[in-house]
């Protein structure tokens, strides 16, 4: 059987506000939301799946305390920096491209 992929796309916009991708939706969170969803992963009641990726998307004056608080609740739930796929995010708040 093949295992369902659950990548999680993860933001942090210019103003400091972090961002998730989840149920094919963009939603402004709290850090400690967002330390649920990764530990939650994509569930549903017949399948459940651990986040399989991560990718962090940083705008351009995102503040570096809060990059390092989103870095901090990563690495909490097993994403590493060099595990975690970084990428500038140029058209925050909107979902990156």
């Amino acid at each position: 059987m093949m295992q369902a992929t659950c990548p999680v796309t993860v933001g942090v916009a210019s103003d400091g506000a972090v961002y998730f991708d989840r149920f094919n939706g963009w939603y402004k969170t709290a850090p400690k939301t967002l330390d649920r969803v990764l530990r939650a992963g994509c569930y549903n009641d017949a399948n459940p799946q651990p986040v399989s990726s991560v990718k962090l998307a940083l705008a351009p004056n995102a503040p570096k305390k809060r990059v390092n608080l989103v870095f901090s609740i990563l690495e909490k739930e097993g994403w590493s920096r060099e595990k975690v796929n970084v990428q500038p995010w140029n058209n925050d708040p909107h979902k990156p491209r």
